[in-house]
């Protein structure tokens, strides 16, 4: 995670320097699409009463979390999430060790920002819940190779300008099928996130205006018309 922090600490300080010159940083209230890539800690330890084990978190040092985010309407927009994580044999899996191979999820959620409880600002949390495909390629005989999940979990970012931030989240997913057992787990990540207005090649309808009124006066030409008669 050493290489994690410093790639953070030296984006921050990139970013934060391009972004001088420029207006302060606002949140939004709304954009288009949002992007993010992330690195990614799965807690599949079986310890649901402890979510946070660190010695526990299945890591590596690349990122390997994609996320693509759409915004709707007055905080709420839909998410896709495709994330892979590979088990560490060291730590604990379901309560052992010697677990090895590798993890796929697809993910589905919808995502609330509430950021209008803060008005304004670089900080803008988010709340998420939604459905999730999970396969397993390891050796652990405890949890289903391919598990349905309900995901529910929060997060946060952190807008180093208007279009780039550092996001932080949770989630948890329980299994559909074996609720709340062994196909449970949670993950954490920590990654980039860019937001734009408008795509390339995207219109934006909405900032047109399909009737242009014309603000210059007309004159009234038969009221000339009707002096000239009147004075002969």
């Amino acid at each position: 995670m050493r290489l994690v922090f410093t790639f953070l600490v030296f984006s921050f300080g990139v970013f934060n320097f391009q972004a001088q010159p420029t207006k302060s940083v606002t949140n939004k209230d709304s954009y288009n699409w949002l992007f993010g890539l992330s690195w990614v800690m799965t807690d599949d330890d079986g310890q649901a009463l402890n979510p946070f084990l660190v010695q526990d978190l299945h890591t590596h040092f690349f990122p390997t979390q994609v996320t693509a985010d759409k915004y709707f309407y007055n905080g709420w927009s839909g998410e896709a999430v495709l994330t892979y994580s590979v088990y560490n044999s060291q730590k604990k899996t379901n309560g052992e060790t010697g677990i090895e191979g590798s993890m796929f999820s697809m993910d589905f959620h919808s995502k609330y920002s509430l950021y209008k409880l803060l008005k304004q600002g670089a900080i803008d949390p988010f709340a998420i819940g939604g459905i999730g495909l999970s396969m397993r390629d390891n050796n652990d005989v405890q949890a289903r190779p391919v598990s349905l999940t309900l995901n529910i979990g929060g997060g946060i970012n952190f807008w180093i300008s208007n279009h780039i931030g550092i996001q932080l989240r949770s989630t948890a997913k329980v299994g559909v099928i074996d609720f709340f057992k062994k196909s449970d787990y949670m993950q954490h990540s920590i990654g980039v996130v860019v937001r734009f207005e408008t795509l390339k090649g995207e219109s934006d309808e909405f900032s047109k205006s399909k009737y242009k009124i014309s603000k210059k006066r007309k004159k009234i030409k038969h009221l000339k018309k009707k002096k000239k008669r009147d004075d002969s």
